[in-house]
């Protein structure tokens, strides 16, 4: 479809440029005390809210380079970008190490019906660059993955399967073949303060992105709004991608802080290789719909250098026959050092 990767490479442009992603003349003061590097581990799983079809298991490890600590050649390119402004903003670079898995709604089928989920595991490397301010944060990803039996998805579910005594899966041999997939990935996260309620902060966090890529080709835009306490020290708790707004970095304290926050958007999708089938050999799939929406709500709670979130999702029906909406749950732990 034409349509959707125009959007998204339109997004991608606004999005997420190599480093430095804050415009010129924000005249925003870089924060009193500089990040140092964060390390995050996410699950998402369905099991959390009782049931076990389509998106069903992920996991993410993630690490995150302390401000303006990365590669010379980072910092280089970004002296030479238009949009660049390493006076108000702070570099970051960061890897991720990913793992998901898709099955149909009956796991207990060895053919499952044409018209389910595909059964998929993935299994994906990326880096990313990324610049915030005060009000803006901006980042670039560049992933590198793994679809099909190498990926490891029926090993992990099979295993989980038996450590919770759930049901066997019975139809991985109709999964997705092999194929190594790429995306790149842009983001841009725009905080608005707003007034305190009952003493509370809060704010809105807008958000726009883009993905290209034989993994996904999407653009998406949403909204979230934030309140509690020390909203500045983060933009968002890490999620898996595609997700609304994910962010991995935030400023320990010395007290305690946190927040509640909800929020919602849309996605507009032009390839997903995990709906679309192999790109370059026959396999299972379904028919997507072009436009779904996310909504998620939950905590974060913030401990000196620790930060525990807690979120959950409701994902509209991705492709025609899915019988309904999915649910998920999410949760992070962070450490910054």
């Amino acid at each position: 479809m034409r349509f959707p990767v125009r959007a998204a490479l339109a997004v991608l442009a606004f999005c997420a440029v190599p480093a430095a992603l804050a415009e010129e003349g924000e005249g925003e003061q870089r924060r009193g005390v500089p990040e140092g590097s964060v390390v995050s581990l996410v699950v998402e799983n369905d099991y959390f809210v009782r049931s076990d079809d389509n998106y069903t298991n992920g996991l993410r490890l993630e690490v995150v380079s302390a401000a303006d600590r990365v590669h010379p050649w980072l910092r280089e390119l970004a002296k030479f970008h238009p949009l660049i402004d390493l006076e108000s903003t702070d570099l970051r670079e960061g890897f991720t190490l990913s793992h998901a898995i898709y099955t149909p709604d009956d796991i207990s089928l060895a053919v499952p019906p044409e018209d389910s989920h595909p059964y998929a595991g993935y299994l994906g490397l990326s880096g990313f660059a990324s610049a915030r301010s005060l009000t803006t944060e901006r980042t670039l990803t560049v992933e590198i993955g793994l679809v099909g039996p190498a990926a490891g998805g029926e090993f992990v579910q099979a295993n989980w399967h038996r450590l919770i005594d759930g049901e066997e899966p019975a139809g991985w041999d109709t999964q997705l073949g092999n194929e190594l997939v790429f995306a790149v990935s842009g983001q841009r996260l725009q905080r608005f303060q707003g007034p305190r309620i009952l003493g509370l902060q809060t704010d809105l966090i807008g958000h726009a992105g883009a993905t290209l890529g034989t993994l996904r080709t999407s653009a998406s835009a949403g909204a979230t709004l934030r309140i509690g306490t020390d909203l500045s020290s983060d933009f968002a708790p890490p999620r898996i991608r595609p997700a609304l707004a994910p962010s991995s970095l935030f400023v320990p304290s010395s007290g305690i802080g946190g927040y509640i926050f909800a929020g919602f958007g849309g996605f507009l999708v032009g390839k997903d290789v995990f709906l679309d089938g192999n790109t370059f050999s026959d396999s299972r799939s379904v028919e997507k719909r072009y436009l779904t929406g996310d909504f998620q709500a939950g905590g974060v709670l913030r401990v000196a250098r620790y930060r525990l979130s807690l979120t959950y999702v409701v994902r509209s029906e991705q492709f025609v026959g899915q019988q309904a909406s999915d649910s998920f749950g999410a949760i992070s732990l962070s450490y910054a050092f």
